[in-house]
């Protein structure tokens, strides 16, 4: 079974499509079979996975992304974000024996804060970005 891998500038095109016709999207599922249909009416041959439809609508800041989260016993390691792989800043705070403590990681990219109750993605829910216009000040 023969396939291809579209070009970013292709998944772009789609996601946005996608977005014109459902602003809303309730998760990244949801995402990947919508945008998937539109990548298949673009070129039969064309496959790909969640992550990189998520990781390249991130990157192009093509929408919003509000995560909902659920608890884990893994704790996340290596510095990168598992939502888009950014790096993961340090929120700290001084205790009243001024030692510090990590309160949370966050990412400046995607949103992800991850407590310290070492919290992991569940349900991501999208929405369309609104762009708005420089000469006219609209939104579009």
């Amino acid at each position: 079974m023969a396939y291809r891998i579209p070009q970013e500038k292709e998944v772009v095109k789609a996601i946005e499509n996608v977005l014109v016709r459902n602003p809303h999207i309730r998760s990244q599922a949801e995402l990947y079979r919508l945008v998937s249909t539109e990548l298949l009416c673009m070129d039969e041959e064309y496959r790909i996975g969640e992550k990189r439809i998520r990781t390249i609508g991130i990157a192009n800041g093509l929408f919003n992304l509000e995560i909902s989260y659920a608890r884990t016993d893994n704790v996340n390691e290596s510095g990168l974000c598992p939502v888009c792989g950014g790096k993961l800043e340090s929120v700290r705070n001084r205790t009243l024996y001024w030692d510090t403590v990590e309160l949370m990681r966050t990412c400046s990219r995607c949103g992800y804060a991850a407590k310290s109750d070492a919290s992991k993605p569940a349900r991501y829910h999208i929405s369309r970005r609104m762009h708005r216009c420089p000469m006219t000040g609209s939104d579009r």
